[in-house]
């Protein structure tokens, strides 16, 4: 529910106070409000293992858009359909309400585009609660980076995509 202050702001405004928000309790290392041309909205953040994020607000369609959540994974390979998998059970009613997207409030869909896995919140409704799906989805990402591909299996990935030292992992 939103609170009655970012009723009266734009959706644009409405995730740029949520992304401020996590910025000023140091979630991301750096944060700018990127520009706003017509129904879109972009924003910028610095966040894990020191990569530029972009977030990316579409307001004819209702999406927040993450474009590039995972780079270099093939597509249809076995990441790409664990983590499609993985993505689709954050809808699951088994996860705890703090931890899962609301299906009446917003669905969740994935795409690799030149082995960029993206992920995308489509909200719903009339009037989409943006504050909802922004923290959402930053919540979703955060969980990619310290869930998902801290499952064993990513350990090569890992050290492959993000030039990690094996030694100090």
């Amino acid at each position: 529910m939103l609170e009655p202050s970012l009723t009266s702001l734009t959706p644009a405004d409405q995730v740029h106070t949520v992304l401020q928000s996590f910025a000023e309790r140091a979630v991301f290392r750096a944060y700018s409000r990127g520009g706003t041309r017509g129904a879109r909205a972009t924003f910028k953040m610095l966040w894990h293992r020191d990569r530029n994020f972009e977030l990316i607000l579409d307001m004819t369609r209702k999406t927040l858009t993450f474009p590039c959540v995972l780079p270099e994974i093939p597509a249809r390979s076995s990441m790409d359909t664990e983590f499609r998998a993985w993505v689709a059970e954050r809808q699951s009613a088994e996860l705890p309400d703090h931890r899962r997207i609301d299906l009446a409030k917003g669905s969740l869909t994935c795409a690799n585009k030149k082995g960029d896995m993206s992920v995308t919140l489509t909200l719903k409704g009339s009037k989409p609660d943006w504050d909802y799906g922004a923290r959402k989805l930053v919540t979703l990402v955060h969980e990619v980076y310290m869930s998902f591909i801290h499952d064993g299996r990513y350990y090569t990935y890992m050290i492959d995509t993000f030039d990690l030292d094996p030694d100090h992992m």
